[in-house]
């Protein structure tokens, strides 16, 4: 029995959202009109009627009569399953994306987490955008004895700090995390550039190498008007 394909539809609309991520349609520029993307994709207006819906009923575009389709948002799903990061899983998909390095410093241990309670560790605040809109603010926490050196700052700003560590040859393969909604202190606000009322995910997560050795603390602060974690379930 052949498989069932995929709708035309659902293919053109995951094009029309990949040329969003890569700044081809710009947040707040209007779509081509449904002649020309019927005419692009050699489909019918009904068709590219249906793409539209989809990408409306998602948030990603707005209509307005007489004008057209504006882009509204840009929406990264991201499954609760699956081991991320900004510089994994956005970065090198999104050609104007960039990690904004904040600020490196040395802290005597931390009292709230165990196993790092007396250790040497090095702090690593990053901001990941998109263009000019930041999208994720994380802070890091790794042992100074795991990471020599971190006065490469370019490196800090186009690498995954999962990359870095595995010049290293520290490889990280799992982590426990924790996600919460919550709204944004004064700090959040000012660096992630959203009002006191835009809600965020909150996420906390414990990173264990391959000898299952605790190699990084991590706290971060993800905009909720632009992502939304999912997962899959087998009944």
């Amino acid at each position: 029995m052949a498989k069932n394909k995929v709708p035309i539809y659902k293919i053109i609309a995951d094009e029309i959202t990949t040329r969003i991520y890569e700044g081809v349609y710009s947040l707040n520029s209007y779509l081509p009109s449904e002649n020309e993307l019927a005419e692009e994709f050699h489909v019918t207006r009904t068709t590219i009627r249906k793409v539209l819906e989809v990408l409306k009923h998602q948030g990603t575009i707005k209509s307005y009569p007489g004008r057209g389709y504006k882009v509204q948002s840009l929406l990264w799903e991201q499954s609760l399953l699956k081991f991320y990061s900004f510089g994994r899983s956005i970065a090198t998909k999104i050609e104007n994306s960039k990690t904004k390095l904040i600020s490196i410093n040395k802290v005597d241990g931390l009292g709230d987490v165990d196993k790092f309670e007396q250790l040497e560790l090095w702090e690593i605040t990053r901001i990941g955008m998109v263009g000019e809109i930041p999208l994720i603010l994380e802070t890091s926490y790794i042992p100074c004895d795991y990471l020599k050196k971190v006065d490469n700052k370019k490196l800090l700003q186009t690498k995954s700090l999962y990359d870095v560590l595995e010049r290293e040859g520290i490889r990280c393969v799992r982590a426990k995390e924790y996600l919460e909604p919550v709204l944004p202190s004064l700090e959040a606000q000012k660096l992630l550039e959203v009002e006191e009322n835009v809600p965020l995910f909150q996420t906390t997560r414990y990173t264990y190498d391959s000898d299952d050795r605790f190699v990084e603390f991590r706290e971060s602060l993800i905009r909720a008007d632009y992502f939304k974690f999912y997962t899959e379930l087998s009944l």
